[in-house]
């Protein structure tokens, strides 16, 4: 290769990719988390309460300088557990507003996707909670087959996000 030439990619595999841009993968994850829950079990309308506040203190953290947004979802976060004092909620606030949580609250893995030439493999586990084939791997697909023909997609049966396989095993 002779300088400032990018070697063109030959095949591209995606283990357990995000099919959902980030903030809904995020909330996804949340609502699957309370709705497992099993004691005490959640009314249907309390999930959806969690859904809308999370969703909004999603909307601040992207939308908001972070100086801004750290005092807002810190007085939500004291808001929605009132045993939390103000240096917990700041610390846990924090923990929101890392670069890498703001990337991904705005990360869309569709959006660049139609620019992959190449033939794509797509392995997905059927027991990932982080990025359920259902939904992430579906959207890879969908979207990959209406341009790239090249696209092929596998279903792990019992693999987790991390293509592991039960505990039990």
């Amino acid at each position: 290769m002779s300088g400032g030439q990018a070697a063109a990619a030959v095949l591209v595999v995606s283990l357990a990719g995000y099919g959902l841009p980030g903030q809904q993968t995020l909330l996804q994850q949340q609502v699957d988390r309370l709705k497992s829950q099993t004691t005490p079990k959640l009314d249907p309308l309390k999930i959806q309460e969690a859904y809308e506040r999370q969703r909004t203190m999603y909307d601040f953290i992207r939308q908001t300088s972070p100086q801004q947004a750290q005092a807002i979802v810190a007085n939500m976060l004291r808001q929605d557990n009132a045993e939390l004092d103000a240096a917990a909620a700041k610390q846990k606030a924090d923990e929101l507003l890392t670069p890498w949580q703001r990337f991904f609250l705005t990360f869309d893995p569709i959006a660049s996707l139609d620019q992959v030439k190449c033939p794509v493999l797509l392995l997905s586990g059927t027991a990932d909670q982080e990025a359920p084939a259902d939904l992430h791997l579906t959207a890879l697909e969908k979207e990959l087959k209406s341009f790239n023909h090249g696209a092929t997609s596998k279903r792990l049966v019992g693999v987790n996000h991390l293509m592991q396989p039960p505990q039990t095993e």
